[in-house]
């Protein structure tokens, strides 16, 4: 028997319920997971509230978790029972064991931690893919980041400080500014502070504007992120933290912006291409260059209270559930 947390409907965080099912054998090109850790982001709320997704009741959300390999299918031969693997964009991630398709898994190395690879398999393949790819950050690069003190936020700063960039971050309160100032930005605002950030950006920059804008916000900060952009600057739209981003298209052409709105899907298409920025990720951690991993953690069946919390905002880091 597995533990699982089910909705018969979608609302707040007081429709998860929790019970138990039987998980089956792998069928081909399966494995089945005995998952240790469980990610909480924020694309989960809009499955839980089923403004995304969507399919017959009852429904298990959740993309990404960490664990062992329990046992395989037929035709399974990149993974053995026993593997410690970790993986995201799969449904069906809130529960103790599962079944998934082998193709969806990633390596974990040994010196990476169940809650480690449950917090940062998202955050950190797309930090790495928004980084390298979405806009090549670079020596010298000024870059404006929001929610410096969120997961994703968190890595995007300590990968650009890598590359020689200078990071100015946004925090949503005065209190996560210590946490942003922590993961190296060289400049913080808090968005409740009353600050003019632009008049600061400006002033920073010599009046130029950043080179470019990562926003995982979105309708609370899209106006701020394409005006402090450079002239021919670019802002890199992947999330949807505060609601879908109204962009105002007349200022993006006047003003020359390189407006991206990229998928992990997108910039990293390939699963071998994925694994290998998944290896370069957990390379960084282990050396220590991408700084502490902060998460905190809740038991699989406190996911209400994991999920009340996310929608405060009033937590730093990463989420993960305990199995």
């Amino acid at each position: 028997m597995s533990l699982v947390i089910h909705q018969y409907a979608f609302g707040d965080a007081g429709t998860f319920t929790a019970e138990q099912e039987t998980v089956g054998e792998p069928g081909p090109g399966e494995v089945r997971l005995r998952q240790r850790a469980v990610g909480v982001n924020y694309i989960d709320l809009a499955f839980r509230s089923g403004a995304v997704g969507g399919g017959g009741f009852p429904v298990t959300i959740g993309l990404e978790a960490a664990g062992d390999v329990e046992a395989v299918g037929s035709g399974v031969t990149a993974f053995n029972v026993g593997d410690r693997v970790t993986y995201t964009s799969a449904p069906g991630a809130n529960a103790e064991k599962r079944l998934i398709q082998a193709s969806s898994l990633l390596r974990l190395p040994d010196g990476i931690t169940y809650e480690q690879g449950a917090a940062m398999t998202a955050k950190g393949l797309t930090a790495g893919a928004l980084i390298t790819k979405a806009y090549p950050v670079g020596e010298g690069d000024v870059i404006l980041v929001h929610a410096a003190a969120g997961g994703v936020g968190s890595l995007l700063i300590r990968w650009a400080k890598a590359a020689g960039a200078v990071v100015i971050g946004t925090v949503g309160s005065t209190a996560k500014t210590a946490a942003a100032e922590a993961n190296g930005a060289d400049h913080v605002y808090a968005l409740d502070s009353g600050q003019d950030v632009v008049a600061e950006i400006q002033r920073i920059t010599g009046g130029r504007g950043v080179d470019a804008v990562f926003d995982g916000v979105g309708r609370d900060t899209v106006g701020l992120s394409l005006r402090a952009v450079t002239e021919n600057g670019t802002v890199v739209l992947f999330g949807a933290s505060s609601g879908q981003p109204t962009v105002d298209e007349e200022l993006v052409s006047r003003r020359g912006i390189t407006l991206s709105r990229p998928s992990l899907d997108s910039l990293v298409p390939g699963h071998d291409e994925r694994q290998s920025l998944a290896d370069e990720l957990f390379g960084l951690v282990v050396s220590g260059d991408l700084g502490e991993t902060v998460v905190t953690t809740y038991p699989l069946t406190d996911i209400a209270r994991a999920h009340r919390d996310l929608e405060s905002r009033r937590t730093t880091g990463s989420l993960v559930l305990t199995v």
